[in-house]
């Protein structure tokens, strides 16, 4: 294990940032999509028939020809990466006429897939989000083929609010029911409230921190040892990663939240086992990040 003189020598020469991968959602706010480096026509979409019964072939691979479906597990998240990505398979998955309720209560409908794809914006992140309580609740990452209501949550941090695609599976496929406005989730909002001034204010940030903060690395590179150990709260812009901030998604699996002191904050690539792992605990009226891991 290195003592943290040595970690911020090796952390001077670690590549900061995100691994940039072909993700769920950068596809979606494009008319033009792009996937390992290919550039697809939005009216170009290759064509794929849906053979089975369920979900567990809306996952994409790059072949010659272009994007395929490919069998994979029933989880939600293969099938949002076949649902960005397929306009043909959107329009199937697609519950017309979709109602639509505006932040002010107001509603719509949309009517088509060409409407909904002009109207379909989420940011073009390389990444998503989950809140969760604990550890224990890590096995979602595991996919969990029990679900049958999923929301899709667009969090806009400064606005305060959040656009949400509520999604349901029947007959073991998935559909989008509804898309709405609303403000913060009652459940996340008081840590959404906190983070959105976390991620904004350097000095309150700063104030934020544990005293003891808790840090485990992986080394990518696998020549060296994990960095593992504690850091005090100077130290933290020298290992902290890009965090989440502005407009970001984060998939709501309906996961009870019965520790409210405790949130763990997850940024999630999709197929390249990339994770970061933020831990925050409430203390009185303020939370404070007690550990980083990825």
């Amino acid at each position: 294990m290195h003592n943290f003189s040595e970690a911020l020598v090796m952390k001077g020469i670690f590549v900061k940032g995100l691994v940039l991968w072909t993700a769920i959602l950068l596809a979606a706010c494009e008319q033009r999509k792009t996937y390992s480096g290919e550039t697809i026509e939005e009216e170009e979409t290759t064509e794929v028939e849906d053979t089975t019964e369920n979900d567990s072939t809306t996952y994409f691979e790059e072949e010659d020809e272009g994007l395929v479906l490919t069998e994979r597990t029933e989880v939600f998240s293969d099938f949002i990466y076949a649902f960005t990505h397929n306009s043909r398979f959107q329009a199937e998955r697609i519950r017309f006429p979709l109602p639509v309720v505006e932040l002010d209560g107001e509603e719509r409908t949309i009517r088509s897939g060409r409407q909904f794809r002009s109207e379909f914006g989420l940011p073009g992140n390389d990444y998503y989000t989950l809140i969760l309580d604990g550890h224990e609740q890590m096995d979602i990452l595991e996919g969990d083929t029990t679900k049958t209501e999923v929301t899709l949550q667009c969090i806009h941090l400064q606005e305060q609010t959040m656009t949400c695609y509520d999604f349901s599976r029947t007959g073991g496929k998935w559909h989008l029911d509804r898309r709405r406005e609303t403000g913060l989730n009652h459940r996340t909002g008081d840590f959404l409230h906190f983070y959105a001034q976390f991620v904004a204010d350097s000095l309150f940030q700063q104030e934020s921190l544990a005293p003891n903060l808790r840090i485990s690395m992986a080394d990518e590179e696998g020549e060296d040892e994990d960095i593992e150990g504690t850091i005090e709260p100077g130290q933290w812009p020298v290992f902290r990663p890009d965090m989440p901030e502005g407009d970001f998604v984060c998939i709501d699996f309906g996961q009870p939240y019965t520790t409210p002191h405790s949130i763990l904050f997850l940024q999630c690539g999709l197929n390249n086992g990339f994770i970061n792992i933020f831990s925050f605990r409430k203390e009185g009226e303020n939370w404070k990040l007690t550990a980083y891991e990825n």
